[in-house]
């Protein structure tokens, strides 16, 4: 039986960046790291008690395409935000444009918008209206 999902991890590419957008520019609160010897984990914890776990490995992998429709690979995370417009906004003037600008999207019934982080990883943004 599934409790609850613990955490999503990203295969980190830009370090640096990447704390920078889940820290900074999302807010998302740190909590300690872990070496694994061959690979480090970096954690952040996530609305709702799960946690966003960012590896480093240590030596070479290979890279994966990034493309949204590319086989055998995470599409996106995406966050239920306040403002989907605000949060454009901010993360566009952060340095990180929308591919996909926030829209109504009439068959799934939110705003929603795509960006993509530090690594590459598509990242979404969307507000369900007030009822």
């Amino acid at each position: 039986m599934i409790l609850g999902i613990d955490h999503v991890t990203i295969n980190v590419t830009d370090l640096a960046g990447t704390l920078r957008f889940y820290g900074d520019v999302l807010g998302l609160s740190p909590l300690p790291g872990v070496d694994m010897g061959d690979h480090e984990l970096r954690y952040f914890t996530l609305p709702g008690g799960a946690k966003l776990e960012l590896v480093t490995y240590r030596y070479p992998t290979e890279d994966r395409g990034q493309n949204a429709t590319d086989r055998g690979r995470a599409r996106h995370l995406a966050f239920e935000v306040e403002d989907a417009y605000a949060t454009e906004k901010k993360l566009t003037e952060a340095g990180y444009p929308f591919h996909v600008p926030v829209s109504y999207v009439t068959k799934l019934g939110f705003y929603g918008g795509l960006t993509r982080d530090p690594n590459g990883f598509e990242v979404e943004f969307l507000q369900y209206p007030k009822k």
